[in-house]
């Protein structure tokens, strides 16, 4: 008999989350970025006639104007991943399965050489967020656990099927000369036709 892993979630239902983006906001002064995570409104949960029940986090409720450097700070609009493809791609791939389920993420700045200062996931219990470091390449993986490990089935990796596990989960990537790029993980692909990573050459790795 297989083990469960501690990070093997319990859940028999897809958990839904709500579908406001994590706000964060920056300083045109000094750079600093805040993230809200937090108001005065608590967790709860909706139905909305769906089989489950769709939770909404206290930041979906933020509602200020914080203020930095004396002056107030900008709200940042998250950029589709689409609208920057010529300049900046990144991917990803759920990975791992029931017992070790994560979310590796790939990304390719060309010849630009643009990389990212840091990334967070929405999930559907709250937010990661790794930095990037200066000698760090492709892929940055995130580990899952409780709801957000959450999987239909055992197959590694996984086949992006119409049950979309991972649906109402963001990644927000910060690409400094850019901004705020975010995609959602709620790809569905048909079968015959997997989409694969994107390719990051060994020049673009080394260099």
């Amino acid at each position: 008999m297989a083990e469960f892993s501690p990070t093997r979630t319990h859940a028999t239902w897809k958990p839904r989350v709500t579908a406001a983006h994590i706000p964060f906001y920056r300083c045109n002064t000094c750079g600093t970025i805040f993230a809200g995570i937090d108001s005065p409104v608590e967790t709860h949960t909706v139905d909305d006639g769906e089989r489950s029940l769709r939770v909404e986090l206290p930041y979906s409720s933020i509602e200020i104007n914080p203020s930095c450097c004396g002056e107030p700070m900008e709200k940042l609009e998250p950029i589709p991943w689409e609208d920057v493809q010529d300049q900046f791609k990144f991917d990803y791939r759920i990975l791992g399965g029931f017992n070790n389920n994560c979310v590796e993420i790939k990304w390719d700045g060309g010849l630009s050489g643009l990389k990212p200062k840091w990334i967070a996931l929405k999930t559907f219990t709250g937010l990661q967020l790794k930095y990037v470091t200066p000698k760090k390449w492709p892929p940055l993986v995130f580990a899952f656990a409780d709801e957000d490990a959450f999987a239909y089935c055992d197959k590694n990796p996984c086949q992006e099927c119409t049950f979309r596990c991972k649906s109402g989960m963001e990644i927000y990537c910060y690409v400094e000369g850019l901004g705020l790029l975010v995609r959602s993980m709620d790809r569905m692909v048909n079968a015959g036709n997997r989409l694969s990573l994107i390719h990051i050459s060994e020049t673009t790795r080394r260099s």
